[in-house]
């Protein structure tokens, strides 16, 4: 019952739309309960039309748009997909699309497993029940009766569903309908396709993406440029103004170096210090501290690489400061010969304490999106402070030190 009144509510002509956001490229207007899956053709199902992603879009001709409406799962956990609909919009310094070759659909589902078989794959398009095209202008609609039988041209049954096509060279856009029959009769999946060709409202922003793909090493360029600015402006959190390629830069509370070649940045911060005499030795003479609360990461921390502890202390064997992880193992950035470490053991003058200092490694060129250094200092805060209460390290009250020259 539930289904036949969604059925009916569907195929109401009456029936109201709302506006949907493409990502700030453009809006289009469709009925009640279709909601965003992804940005594609395929790709993950992100349930969003993420804006900050676009640019990871590389294609300069187009840009498709993934929408599900009444989406459920079955019994065996696949998904039913009872309609699915892609909004593709074009670059409109390019030539127009071409209405009158419509050879292919973008949905996926419509497709056989194949793989990439595209003989195969075109067949069983061109094997399906075509219906008279229906144009008006420039566009086109080109419908199919699908899903009728064992064979792609086999009609023993009434369609499943209905694969409809409209492409309007004009607006520069074309909308795919795939929808079981039950949900959308033949008169209403078309004139749903034409009327969201005909809602669009595109803004500047689509024009300035297909451009920015023109030249996206320019693009890549830029934006590793403003990440490496970001990155050290927000080291003036902790007291660094200015540094540059393959520099160590310091101030009372923080260390930091930058590569030569300005990808990658390593911070430390000065949490406490802990008398020697306090901590047990370890197997090789290190420090055997507890850690009793982990270092409860802010969810904008990535992983180990945005936030991590270690210990420096001197050890008479190696007759030198020695670094040991706290609460972990030694990350890889931190050995003793990094640059970072090897400026900071210089600092320490009191033998009969153990230095704990808050580590972070960022990759301004490939992870931008990771370089959290106002949440990595934040988090640094929250562990000093618990280690001088004395509940990080059980028993055991930090006092604060600094970089002393």
């Amino acid at each position: 019952m539930l289904l036949l009144a969604l059925s009916l509510a569907l195929q109401s002509p009456a029936r109201s739309t709302s506006p949907v956001d493409l990502a700030g490229l453009a809006t289009i207007q469709l009925p009640s309960g279709f909601a965003p899956v992804g940005r594609g053709q395929v790709g993950p199902r992100t349930g969003n039309f993420d804006s900050a992603t676009l640019g990871q879009h590389r294609n300069d001709y187009q840009i498709t748009f993934r929408l599900e409406q009444a989406q459920r799962t079955l019994p065996g956990g696949r998904l039913a997909n009872p309609v699915l609909l892609h909004v593709t919009l074009f670059n409109p310094a390019k030539p127009k699309p071409d209405a009158t070759r419509i050879g292919f659909t973008t949905i996926p589902q419509f497709y056989p497993p194949a793989g990439n078989d595209r003989p195969r794959l075109d067949a069983h398009f061109a094997a399906q029940r075509w219906l008279d095209d229906i144009g008006d202008g420039d566009a086109v609609t080109r419908s199919a009766a699908t899903n009728e039988g064992l064979g792609d041209s086999a009609a023993s049954r009434p369609p499943e569903r209905w694969l409809v096509i409209h492409v309007d060279p004009t607006r520069r856009i074309r909308v795919d309908l795939y929808a079981l029959r039950t949900m959308y009769s033949l008169d209403d999946a078309r004139a749903l396709v034409r009327r969201v060709a005909e809602s669009l409202q595109t803004t500047p922003k689509l024009a300035e993406l297909f451009g920015g793909v023109n030249d996206p090493e320019a693009r890549d360029e830029e934006r590793f440029e403003s990440t490496v600015r970001s990155a050290l402006a927000a080291l003036d959190g902790c007291g660094i103004r200015s540094m540059g390629p393959g520099m160590i830069a310091w101030s009372d509370r923080c260390a930091s170096w930058l590569s030569e070649d300005r990808r990658f940045l390593r911070v430390a911060r000065a949490v406490g210090r802990i008398p020697s005499s306090a901590a047990a030795k370890g197997a090789q003479g290190e420090p055997a501290l507890t850690v009793a609360i982990p270092p409860g990461r802010s969810p904008k921390l990535a992983g180990a690489s945005d936030f991590r502890l270690a210990q420096l202390f001197w050890h008479d064997a190696a007759k030198g400061w020695v670094i040991a992880g706290l609460g972990e193992k030694l990350h890889a950035d931190d050995a003793p010969d990094s640059p970072l470490i090897t400026s900071i053991t210089p600092h320490l003058h009191d033998r009969r304490n153990v230095y704990v200092i808050a580590l972070a490694s960022y990759d301004l060129e490939r992870a931008p999106d990771h370089v959290t250094i106002a949440e990595f200092l934040t988090e640094s805060d929250r562990f000093a402070t618990a280690l001088r209460e004395g509940t990080a390290v059980p028993g055991v009250r930090a006092t604060p030190f600094v970089f002393e020259p």
